[in-house]
């Protein structure tokens, strides 16, 4: 085919600009002719992912799980797009989030799936100044576990995509004042609604249960993450983190902090492309 139209190109004296530009376009349709078909090369061994390359959100808990292991090579990303956009590339052969993330990801995008198992069960916790009240705090969410609002509160997590609501919470403690710093930009677990002076999100319903369990009151202080966890360590503030994987808890407890329980069970997955392109509604996912 190629030959022939080069051909009626010579026979009928074409310019020889749009003669290049002609052999050119037959070149990228005889290169693309020749690809393979596309297929996906999924994980069948979650445990075993020799040569892979895996894409993670840098210090997230994906990171802190996966960075011991040697069977694969980790690519680190500053945002959820970026990852998604390498996945999409062939830049990473799968990414590694939580649960919350992937059912943002399986409503935002076409073309993913998430390898079953889990890589692991983590969970979220908040980080106490004092050890005495990390303790209160524990003894309160054993029995906590055992009610039908928290199972309420499992149910609306499992549920969540992009939208969060709170239960109503009343706030009825009339004792000490303890002090919460969290990182405002933590949503869905942790953060604050515009023009609003409260928090709201996933980690804050068990906190605001214990205060009003234990007689406490709550302030919001919201900041940064950074800051929230110096400012425990030099007794500014009681609580802090949001958004606090109990992946992260070596690196508080460096520090002379105590790290609660875990608040849940959150499992981290692999996923993969199932298709050669994938569509990702970035604004969605936070671009």
């Amino acid at each position: 085919m190629g030959k022939l139209i080069i051909s009626l190109m010579n026979r009928y004296n074409i310019d020889n600009m749009i003669k290049r530009v002609l052999i050119f376009l037959l070149v990228l349709l005889s290169i693309s002719g020749c690809q393979k078909e596309w297929e996906p090369n999924l994980i069948t061994d979650i445990n075993d992912l020799e040569g892979r390359k895996v894409g993670v959100n840098l210090a997230w808990e994906a990171d802190y799980i996966l960075t011991p292991r040697t069977d694969m090579q980790l690519f680190r990303y500053d945002s959820t797009p970026d990852m998604l956009l390498a996945l999409g590339y062939d830049k990473v052969d799968a990414i590694a989030v939580d649960d919350s993330m992937w059912r943002m990801m399986d409503k935002n995008s076409e073309g993913l799936i998430k390898i079953e198992p889990e890589i692991k069960k983590t969970g979220y916790g908040w980080i106490f100044k004092d050890k005495q009240l990390r303790d209160e705090f524990n003894a309160f969410l054993k029995e906590f576990k055992k009610t039908e609002t928290y199972q309420k509160y499992l149910q609306s997590e499992a549920n969540f995509e992009d939208d969060y609501e709170e239960p109503e919470i009343i706030m009825s403690g009339k004792g000490k004042v303890l002090k919460v710093a969290f990182d405002i930009s933590g949503y869905p677990r942790a953060f604050r609604e515009p023009g609003e002076t409260t928090a709201t999100g996933f980690d804050f319903e068990p906190l605001k249960h214990f205060a009003n369990a234990r007689d406490y009151q709550l302030e919001y202080i919201g900041t940064v993450y950074d800051d929230s966890v110096m400012g425990l360590k030099n007794g500014v503030y009681d609580i802090g983190g949001g958004y606090f994987s109990i992946e992260y808890a070596g690196e508080a407890e460096s520090l002379g902090l105590f790290v609660s329980d875990p608040m849940d069970e959150v499992p981290v997955y692999f996923v993969q492309k199932i298709q050669r392109d994938i569509t990702i509604d970035l604004e969605a996912m936070g671009e």
